[in-house]
């Protein structure tokens, strides 16, 4: 009797388990269904002109959220030619294909690169030489549909990770916990990686190297991006990274940014009027996939506090860690985005995947 009752109480358990997750995906599909009713093509376009014609600043809080509420009931559409253009742009400046990774091709032997914050001087020498690849990664194989993902509150309960997953390319950022795969995917082809996380959680490397190799291990071969040359204390650390993947057989690439890319984005973005310490890793790796990628789709981008419904949701989808104050401007960079996303450049996804 005992035996029977525990059983039909175990059945109960995962009966109101099922149904819960059940009427979770119907309030989600009925929600999609309300996102889909599309809105007049001219109040669409009143949107486009107010956010594309106003700067950020004269634009309220409260209305630029009303907007992007309203953008999910818009039509998107690729335009190329759009897209040519500012690729051009990059192009001109940057020169993602080219420059965004230090190789042995844009850094010879005997060279000597700057420092991307500050005026010292690093000289290529063999042993740096040896660590870098003879040309970029990125540019071996055309890059068709990439997707980004931020790793944004907003990305709890989306369910994009089959859509992420059927992409032919996948950046992600600062080594984030793969935890969601309905909302995240498992696709990773390319990573960054913060020093700073290096620095607090793995103490430098120093120590046990075990922690971060069983992190690795969730990227699967993703290349490995950091940032060494930006500020001196990164070269170190960075290269134990190399070292440490080496030294375990681990099939990921460990690469470098290069600073005279990160300092002539960070001056093209400057003259757009995005004044900032310094960009985020996000903007950069979205202004590089404009140059390297066909059609470009953003998911986990979102600065605020609250989602299109007003409810609350964490800063990152593993934690709520705010940024250091004064480093970056998320909801700036975000307005670029949505401006891009009008002009049809990307793909700027938020909230649920239908």
């Amino acid at each position: 009797m005992r035996l029977g009752w525990c059983l039909a109480i175990f059945m109960l358990i995962v009966l109101h388990g099922f149904y819960s997750h059940l009427q979770r995906r119907i309030e989600i599909y009925l929600r999609n269904q309300e996102k889909h009713k599309q809105l007049p093509p001219s109040q669409c376009a009143e949107i486009r002109d107010a956010i594309l014609q106003k700067p950020l600043k004269r634009i309220k809080a409260n209305t630029f959220m009303k907007y992007l509420n309203d953008l999910q009931k818009c039509p998107w559409k690729y335009n190329q030619t759009e897209h040519d253009l500012l690729r051009l742009q990059f192009g001109s400046c940057c020169d993602a294909g080219r420059m965004l990774i230090v190789t042995q091709e844009n850094s010879p032997l005997g060279l000597q690169i700057k420092y991307e914050t500050n005026s010292k001087k690093v000289t290529i020498n063999e042993k740096i030489f040896q660590m870098l690849p003879k040309v970029s990664p990125l540019t071996t194989k055309p890059l068709d549909t990439c997707a980004i993902v931020g790793n944004g509150g907003i990305l709890l309960n989306c369910f994009c990770g089959d859509e992420i997953d059927k992409n032919d390319f996948v950046f992600r950022f600062n080594l984030p916990p793969m935890t969601i795969a309905n909302d995240i995917g498992t696709k990773s082809d390319i990573v960054s990686a913060n020093p700073s996380i290096l620095m607090q959680r793995f103490q430098k490397l120093h120590e046990r190297r075990r922690p971060f190799i069983d992190l690795l291990k969730n990227y699967s071969s993703a290349m490995i991006l950091l940032p060494a040359f930006s500020y001196t204390q990164n070269m170190d650390v960075s290269f134990r990274v190399l070292h440490t993947v080496q030294d375990f057989d681990l099939p990921n690439k460990v690469i470098f940014f290069h600073p005279e890319y990160l300092k002539n984005i960070s001056m093209h973005w400057r003259k757009k009027g995005l004044k900032v310490k310094r960009l985020s890793s996000g903007l950069m790796l979205v202004s590089a996939a404009i140059e390297l990628c066909k059609k470009i789709t953003l998911y986990g981008f979102w600065p605020f506090s609250e989602d299109l419904e007003g409810d609350n949701i964490p800063h990152h989808y593993y934690d709520n860690k705010m940024p250091k104050p004064g480093f970056h401007s998320m909801p700036k960079e975000f307005y670029f985005y949505t401006q891009m996303h009008l002009k049809g450049i990307l793909h700027l996804k938020v909230g649920q995947c239908s």
